[in-house]
């Protein structure tokens, strides 16, 4: 048998909702408009990693525009399904502000990219580690750097509507994962062990006359995993490794309060079989079962 191949988000998702996971990760069901946070977080995504590559060759460009044109071709291309609260023109206009102080603010932050052994920066580089028999952990570190102490760091990029809470960056299940994947393709790439672990975001709030706006905080970060913490996470995932061979995909509803049931793009389908506005492609016979 295959081993299980787990990502950090996978992983959480399973734990948010196994059922859930088994409709989006396993049966591919997916909206057929692509929810406006998720195609905004990726095109700013790009356009930082890209806007990052060409600083560090000499020749960096002009963020904004990108920007507007990836932005364009996103909404053109899958279509973009927005929330009561958001627009095209509104996301549009905060978009092209971050890309923008993104590219002011960067030279001060004091960060170099690490380089491979090749002279390649590890910027969203696709990693995958042995950590059993019967589990390989994938992922893509965002921002990979020397910080200005000289300390590898590994930074998540993200684009919230509000900072996060910097006390979660010590228990982040993401950065721990990043910090196994990085310490098993150490030597490989030529790197030190990665000493930090960290955030970088680019808090996408609204455009307005008055009021803070768009803004992009510098880098936080903690001090790495201890192997205690490393091996209880890595216990956790062969344990959700061992929950998918059996095919085990409960729905979990949690508490009226906090159930995640709200925020799931499949509910609809999940509780009713309701497949208005999802993509459903046909199961896969024995692909899982559902417990």
């Amino acid at each position: 048998m295959k081993p299980a191949r787990l990502s950090p988000t996978g992983a959480l998702k399973y734990e948010t909702c196994p059922r859930q996971y088994l409709l989006e990760d396993v049966r591919k069901i997916r909206p057929a408009h692509r929810p406006a946070n998720l195609a905004f977080g990726g095109v700013l995504h790009l356009v930082v990693e890209e806007w990052i590559k060409g600083w560090m060759a000499g020749k960096p460009f002009d963020p904004a525009a990108m920007f507007d044109r990836e932005w364009r071709a996103a909404r053109e291309a899958e279509g973009v399904e927005y929330s009561a609260s958001q627009s095209p023109e509104t996301l549009g206009a905060t978009g092209r502000a971050l890309a923008a102080r993104f590219a002011e603010r960067w030279p001060g932050f004091g960060r170099l990219p690490a380089l491979d052994r090749h002279g390649e920066p590890l910027i969203e580089r696709k990693l995958e580690a042995r950590v059993g028999p019967d589990l390989v952990v994938v992922g893509k570190p965002d921002l990979v750097v020397f910080d200005p102490e000289g300390r590898l760091e590994v930074l998540d990029l993200k684009t919230p509507a509000a900072p996060a809470d910097p006390a979660w960056l010590a228990l982040a299940d993401q950065l721990t994962a990043y910090q196994v994947l990085l310490d098993a393709h150490a030597e490989r790439l030529g790197l030190p062990r990665v000493e930090r672990l960290g955030l970088l975001e680019l808090v996408k709030r609204k455009v307005t006359p008055k009021g803070q706006g768009p803004e992009v905080r510098a880098p936080v970060s903690v001090d790495r995993r201890s192997p205690e913490a490393v091996g209880e996470y890595l216990a956790k995932l062969r344990g959700i490794a061992g929950d998918l061979r059996r095919g085990r995909f409960p729905r979990r509803s949690l508490m009226a309060h906090n159930s995640p049931c709200g925020l799931c793009a499949v509910e609809g389908y999940c509780r009713a079989g309701d497949a208005e506005g999802l993509i459903v492609p046909e199961a896969e016979p024995g692909a899982a079962r559902a417990a």
